[in-house]
């Protein structure tokens, strides 16, 4: 069986238990306060990142991984590995697919021989964790390179999301929203339900009010006309655990025979664009 180095960005929000586990690598951003920076998941855990969010009067700021480091990493994976597979956050919020293909080519020309792939998978957090996740199982039950790469690669199509923000003021602060209109928001408790499109996090629903928030998010997925009532598997992803302890709480209350396939943390990535307090639900879609 051929050696598969796998990576992942801080995107992908994986714990290191599940990096453990599953054998995965990371390639890690950097986030910045003010003039400092951290490496994020070396130097600033997720707990210190939202310590430092909640205190901080400015936003903090995120940097892809810095050329070198891409290089280093990657090149010392393709030397003692068969093939190297690195799943990236979407290249349509950041640059580090494209520093990462750059590199690759640098390596692919000392080494020509070597088998080394970009994957950019236009998403974020659990979704890529997932792929990369499953992208393993496949390796491990004996699929080539290609097929497990073509099935873990579906995985993306198998879950739609729903997300959930706390508070208006970093999409403002981030420009995902203009400033009167987080103004507005808050003063009316309208809170934006955001989801992926075309490789970004973007708005799609409102819910209105400021008490059982969660459990209008929970109504929602089961009003979508994509929700699979039939399997009713989700995946939680929380910068607040008590949220996403009712989440599942009420996901499992609501659904007979509902399950929670994995939960994730939103590290400092997503964390600065979304804040503390964000809940993101993935549910599985109708085939």
């Amino acid at each position: 069986m051929k050696r598969v180095k796998i990576f992942v960005d801080t995107g992908a929000d994986i714990s290191e238990e599940i990096a453990k586990k599953y054998d995965i690598d990371i390639i890690n951003f950097l986030c910045i306060f003010g003039e400092k920076s951290y490496v994020a998941g070396e130097e600033l855990s997720n707990s210190e990142f939202y310590e430092k969010l909640q205190n901080s009067e400015e936003l903090p700021k995120t940097s892809q991984t810095s050329p070198a480091v891409m290089y280093e990493k990657l090149s010392a994976a393709a030397k003692e590995y068969d093939s190297v597979v690195f799943f990236t956050i979407s290249k349509n919020a950041s640059g580090e697919y494209n520093n990462a293909r750059m590199n690759a080519e640098i390596i692919r020309e000392e080494n020509p021989d070597c088998d080394i792939r970009i994957v950019d998978t236009m998403t974020f957090s659990a979704y890529i964790g997932e792929t990369a996740i499953k992208f393993r199982e496949l390796l491990n039950e004996g699929l080539d390179v290609d097929e497990a790469l073509d099935g873990a690669l579906k995985m993306l199509s198998y879950y739609e999301v729903y997300i959930l923000v706390d508070s208006l003021k970093f999409l403002e602060k981030g420009g995902r929203i203009k400033k009167t209109a987080a103004i507005v928001g808050e003063l009316l408790e309208i809170k934006p339900v955001l989801s992926i499109r075309d490789g970004l996090i973007e708005p799609i629903e409102k819910i209105r009010g400021k008490k059982k928030m969660i459990k209008k998010l929970v109504e929602l997925i089961s009003e979508s006309e994509e929700f699979d009532d039939k399997s009713k598997e989700f995946i939680i992803v929380e910068s607040n655990k008590d949220y996403g302890d009712e989440a599942e709480t009420l996901l499992l209350d609501t659904f007979e025979g509902a399950k929670i396939n994995r939960r994730y943390e939103f590290g400092p990535i997503i964390g600065t664009h979304i804040g503390n307090g964000a809940l993101a639900i993935l549910f599985k879609r109708k085939n």
